[in-house]
């Protein structure tokens, strides 16, 4: 069965290959199309979609976009947007900066229980480079602080745990206006992973989405099942992908696991006018 990854990241987020590299991935394991959705950014989409092109892989603009609702994270991913938006490109600005004044807290707060970060960090890993937690987890392993990438999260970057820094984020549906004005569809991102987000789902759908991601590697059969029951219901459309990293944690990369059905893309790209 043809399949697609419409939920793949790269090292312009926190992913451990190049846009590039993603699509050659792809292409290797056979995915017919396949989206990049880098988290808050869209600066590896030149790359991803020329590799696309010269592989002979249909490829679609996206993002996953940080959010809150009622005070609770959560990530919607935009699809087919126009990333030289200037409403789009005032909103990626924002969350980067929020993640840079993010990411010298944790560095300060790490200082202050004696980790030497910042004497650690070589010039082309400067402090401004870091987008998110995991490269400050990577650093606490390279600095032999953690035996792996997961423990700087549990030790110290959890809630909870000396170095935690909350996000600020924009409200959700500021950020579904702002994809929509981008002319992109709007779709939630994993619904099935972590209690809250389940417990308020109603809620959230109430929200102007166009589609939620149904395949995902945190989703059981029996999520899937309701999430497509919920799409049906409320005329969505519906997406999935590995939501893959590559091997940032040392860990086996997920690309290739979550077989999302050729349709999906199709549907999304019908939407779109593509």
């Amino acid at each position: 069965m043809a399949y697609a990854d419409l939920h793949l990241h790269s090292t312009c987020s926190d992913g451990a290959d190049s846009p590039r590299r993603v699509v050659e991935r792809a292409a290797r394991l056979d995915i017919a199309a396949l989206a990049l959705t880098d988290h808050d950014t869209v600066d590896g989409l030149d790359e991803a979609r020329t590799a696309a092109e010269e592989l002979g892989i249909p490829f679609l603009a996206g993002t996953e976009i940080s959010a809150s609702f009622e005070g609770r994270e959560m990530h919607i991913l935009a699809y087919g947007i126009d990333s030289g938006s200037p409403v789009l490109q005032r909103l990626l600005h924002s969350l980067g900066r929020m993640r840079r004044d993010r990411i010298a807290s944790m560095l300060e707060r790490l200082e202050a229980v004696g980790i030497p970060v910042r004497e650690a960090l070589s010039d082309s890993e400067s402090a401004t480079a870091m987008t998110g937690r995991m490269h400050v987890a990577l650093l606490l392993h390279q600095m032999g602080q953690v035996s792996t990438v997961q423990a700087g999260f549990d030790r110290y970057l959890n809630r909870g745990r000396p170095a935690f820094v909350p996000k600020r984020l924009p409200e959700a549906c500021e950020v579904i206006q702002v994809i929509h004005e981008a002319r992109g569809l709007a779709f939630l991102a994993h619904p099935g992973l972590g209690k809250t987000l389940k417990k308020r789902l109603d809620k959230i759908l109430a929200l102007p989405f166009d589609g939620i991601e149904v395949w995902h590697t945190s989703h059981s059969q029996d999520m899937r099942e309701r999430f497509l029951k919920l799409a049906e219901e409320r005329k969505l459309l519906v997406s999935g992908g590995s939501d893959c990293h590559g091997s940032v944690k040392g860990e086996p990369p997920t690309m290739g696991k979550v077989k999302t059905p050729l349709w999906c893309f199709e549907r999304i790209c019908e939407r779109l006018a593509l």
